[in-house]
């Protein structure tokens, strides 16, 4: 930040980084006059600390333990020019034309180490060592070194929503976003996308611990909820732009936590505290011990929700050793459900005395919420066994019993009806229509109208359980509808990623946009972009960066889905290096709501699809060359199967029908079949309509087949480089 000297003759700038390489907080003040830097520094800690801070020869340090953890904290003032004192409560600069400050702490916590800490000896070290190294290296290096290291992970995607500026200061665009038009909103939108990835670089790297309620940015005593990491929504959420917004590497303390924790005493223990002798388990609250809160301790189900995340990072990264090593994980996980399931008067198989989330009766067999969740942890273990083979140790009463379990679960997955309780057209859901039932024993009346927590919508996102157009999605959907529009910080993120499913894409961007208004005590954001709950809970602005995502593509079926959920209001932009399921890099560029231009990279030469309606319209280039016959009927494009292959597919010139057909002109054409041959002079281009005018086939070669979407009979539009055109009606067999 700069700002002037009331006369205007001097400016001063103050500049903040904190660097990941470097370990260290390190601060520049400067001014456009030499002389001009006077300042005065203290490092204190919490007044509950009781820490006294020592200061020296320009630095500072304090240090002291909790009733577990050590911790320590130093500071070093470098001024240029001037004079710097250091007496017993501060250092003192007068007169210098800068001032660079370097700032690093530690603790001795280790969350490997059955104690959770160790080298505690060597942590006053540690933390001199790391001041030190950042003290003689210049601001200009410090810098750099930050910024290679910072852009190596946010610049993998771009987005830019056509039209925006960023020249307005963040509290006017959250003043005004409420008007919801125009480059200021969209700009707004673009910001808060770009936020959410840069949240996620600056909170999950270095120990093995997931980003809690806060991120990392506490900044008192007493948080709300314990500042704790929290297991019915709020730390899974944080993690769920990792994967598609190739920040894959971010989220794995997340997924160490889990390896880790899942063999600890602490976790196995509460397995047993909960009536099973094999496994693991938490409950709601959680802290970096291993320690729970008392409260919800019956949600038990937090485990399979954990595993799914070890899967996913497996779906995304295709990482075997990765996956490995999650393995005695889940498999645990799935021992702890084998054992606790009951069987039903239907024959199915339940979880016991689970709840929905916050909400509806406190204890009740087999809620939708733990159904889908165990059915995802026992399908993804089941394909884990069969992924790692010889290389995992399953015992066959257990791979018996797994598969029998699977196969008779009941999947949570039940239609009951709305029956005009809260309105006879409630949000839009009208009396009589289906509904997803959130308890299998209890209708929607025993919960609230509006709650907060979607539970019984895992089935649509994070999960892929209900089939777009069938009875079960349609009934997912209107469970959405029901719940209404407004809602806390973070469940709005959670909305927003459910309306992305349901392909809605206008509906989408009316939660994103109660998502963005400022928060005046209530849900929001603040200026500063922090989502509010309210209070600020940093769960909201990853949950609304992984919604705008599922906005342009999704992949959580067999293809990938190019913009299923386009709002009108980002009629034009480009987004590139989402991550697609199966290690694919997807970029986009569309204009008036329609791709121009999809590329897709295949890291590691899996099999896959691309879906758009008349994809089959696009010319497909493969490393550079036309590639005839890649699609499957008119909606879908089959991938090569190639490391590194980049396929682009280009809907640039793709027209909207035929005006008249004229003269051959010079070229020749011959048709064998369904086979097209072109002669008589070099081509430009070659199109292919059907009789009611739609393009059917985009070449440059001269020798073709014509897919049989076309039908039996086709126009054939030629264009030579020379400008000529030639234009066939032809008849294929």
């Amino acid at each position: 930040m700069s700002y002037k000297s009331p006369d205007g003759a001097v400016t001063y700038t103050r500049e903040y980084i904190s660097s990941n390489p470097a370990r260290v907080v390190a601060a520049r003040y400067s001014a456009s006059v030499g002389g001009k830097i006077n300042l005065r520094f203290t490092l204190a800690s919490s007044k509950a600390l009781k820490a006294a801070t020592a200061y020296a020869d320009g630095s500072a340090t304090f240090s002291g333990k909790l009733p577990v953890v050590s911790y320590n904290a130093r500071m070093k003032v470098i001024p240029t020019g001037g004079e710097m004192t250091t007496g017993e409560d501060g250092i003192t600069v007068r007169g210098a034309d800068e001032v660079l400050v370097i700032l690093a702490g530690g603790t001795d916590y280790d969350p490997q180490n059955a104690t959770y800490v160790s080298n505690t000896a060597a942590l006053a070290g540690k933390v001199e060592a790391w001041v030190n190294d950042a003290a003689a290296k210049t601001w200009a290096e410090i810098y750099s070194e930050q910024q290679a290291d910072y852009k190596s992970f946010f610049d993998r995607v771009h987005l830019d929503l056509e039209g925006t500026v960023n020249d307005v200061p963040t509290d006017r665009l959250v003043d005004t976003y409420a008007q919801g038009a125009g480059p200021n909103a969209r700009m707004l939108e673009q910001l808060y996308f770009a936020y959410g990835r840069y949240l996620s670089i600056g909170s999950s790297r270095g120990v093995d611990l997931p980003s809690n309620l806060q991120g990392i940015w506490n900044n008192i005593e007493k948080a709300s909820w314990h500042c704790d990491i929290h297991s019915n929504i709020n730390v899974q959420m944080n993690y769920w732009p990792s994967e598609t917004t190739n920040l894959s590497e971010l989220h794995l303390p997340f997924l160490n936590y889990i390896i880790n924790m899942a063999d600890s005493k602490e976790w196995k223990a509460y397995a047993r505290e909960s009536g099973q002798t094999r496994g693991w388990t938490c409950y709601t609250e959680n802290n970096i011990f291993g320690g729970t809160g008392g409260f919800m301790k019956n949600y038990v189900i937090a485990n399979a929700w954990y595993c799914s995340h070890l899967w996913q990072h497996y779906r995304y990264t295709l990482d075997k050793d990765f996956l490995k090593r999650a393995f005695p994980a889940m498999l645990t996980a799935s021992q702890y459900w084998m054992d606790r399931l009951v069987k039903a008067a239907d024959g199915t198989y339940e979880a016991p005395r689970e709840y929905s989330p916050e909400h509806g009766p406190g204890s009740e067999n087999a809620t939708a919420h733990a159904q889908q969740l165990i059915y995802d942890l026992f399908e993804s273990t089941l394909k884990a066994i069969d992924i790692l083979g010889n290389e995992v140790e399953v015992s066959a009463a257990d791979l018996e019993k797994l598969q029998d379990r699977f196969a008779h679960l009941d999947k949570g997955l039940a239609i009951e009806r709305y029956t005009g309780q809260w309105g006879a057209n409630k949000n839009g859901v009208k009396t009589g229509e289906k509904i997803l039932r959130e308890w299998k024993y209890s209708q929607y009346t025993a919960g609230a109208d509006g709650h907060r927590h979607m539970s019984h919508l895992m089935c649509l996102y994070p999960f892929s359980q209900v089939k777009d157009g069938t009875d079960l999605y349609k009934a997912a959907v209107n469970s959405l509808k029901l719940r209404g529009d407004g809602a806390t910080g973070w469940s709005m993120g959670w909305k927003i990623n459910l309306w992305a499913r349901a392909k809605d894409g206008n509906h989408t961007h009316t939660i994103l946009k109660n998502a963005l208004r400022h928060a005046n005590g209530g849900a929001g954001v603040f200026y500063n972009l922090y989502d509010s709950h309210a209070p600020f809970q940093i769960d909201g602005n990853f949950g609304a960066c992984a919604g705008m995502a599922e906005m342009l593509m999704q992949s959580h079926t067999d293809s990938i889905e190019i913009l299923p959920a386009l709002p009108a209001a980002w009629s034009a932009g480009e987004v590139s290096g989402l991550k697609a399921v199966g290690d694919f890099t997807v970029s986009i560029v569309w204009k008036g709501g329609k791709p121009l231009r999809v590329t897709v990279v295949n890291n590691q030469g899996q099999p896959g699809y691309v879906k758009y309606p008349g994809i089959n319209t696009a010319m497909c280039i493969v490393n550079g060359e036309e590639v005839l016959g890649s699609c499957r009927g008119t909606d879908l494009a089959v991938l090569k199967a190639e490391k590194g292959a980049v396929t682009v597919f280009d809907f640039t010139q793709v027209p909207t029908g035929i005006g008249k057909v004229g003269a051959a002109g010079t070229l020749s054409l011959a048709v064998k079949g369904r086979t097209i041959t072109l002669d008589g002079a070099d081509l430009k281009s070659v199109k292919v309509f059907d009789l009611g005018g739609r393009m059917i086939h985009h070449t440059r070669m001269k020798t073709f087949a014509v897919d049989a979407a076309a039908g039996n009979v086709a126009v054939v539009e030629a264009l030579a480089k020379d400008g000529q055109k030639s234009v066939f009606k032809v008849t294929l067999q």
